[in-house]
Formats: structure tokens, sequence, C-alpha cells
């Protein structure tokens, strides 16, 4: 069992204490208006926000990254497959990572309806 440390404690409890101090000292009224001073109005409706968007630009992004690593597996396993040169124990390794890499590209192809349909659960 890890032990735990007084400055890990110390650390926590200062943490704790300044997270409750905020919540003394700031009412929820005070903070709308210093969103609103700032210029920041929430509508309350998150297709409003932008939030959509965002996730869809991040969606993009880590499949274009799993597409780029799809493509680096697929490298790495026609290479164990060409260098098996009749070794069956290499050969099968070669076949997997093929395989493999076709499994991952299914699931990076599907991301984006998983997604689109985690993202249904708001409506």
């Amino acid at each position: 069992m890890k032990k735990v440390s007084s400055k890990m404690i110390i650390s926590l409890l200062t943490l704790t204490a300044v997270f409750a101090f905020t919540f003394f000292i700031f009412s929820p009224d005070e903070a709308a208006a210093a969103w609103k001073k700032a210029g920041i109005t929430p509508s309350g409706d998150l297709k409003d926000s932008g939030i959509y968007t965002d996730l869809d630009n991040i969606i993009y992004f880590i499949m274009a990254i799993g597409g780029f690593w799809v493509i680096a597996c697929l490298i790495f396993a026609g290479m164990r497959l060409s260098a098996a040169q009749g070794n069956p124990q290499a050969r099968t390794q070669g076949f997997i990572g093929l395989a493999m890499s076709a499994l991952g590209l299914f699931i990076i192809v599907k991301a984006y309806d998983i997604a689109g349909w985690v993202a249904g659960f708001g409506d």
C-alpha cells in the first residue's frame, strides 16, 4: 500500500479550503454579473454555444491521427510479413497485424457515428 505524504495532505487541504472559500465569497448572482460584465452571455442552449462544432473538429483530428496510425501499422505488419521467409510464426504475426490494423481502421471510420450516437443522448 502506498504511503500518503504529509506534503500531499497539506496541498489537498489547501485546495479544498480555496475551493470552499470561493463558494462562501462569491454567490451565483455575482458570478453571473461578472460574466455579463465581461461580455459573456450564456443563452443556456448548447446548440448556440459552438461546443458541437468544437467536438466535431476534435473527432476529425482524432480520426486523422488514427488514420496515420493505421498506415504505420499496415507498413509494420507488411514488413513483418515480408521478412517471415517461411517462418510460420512470423507469417502469422504479420497476418494478425494486418487484421488488427483493418479492425482499427473500421473503428476509426465508425468513430464519427459513435460520437453522433452519444451526442444524441442530450436531445
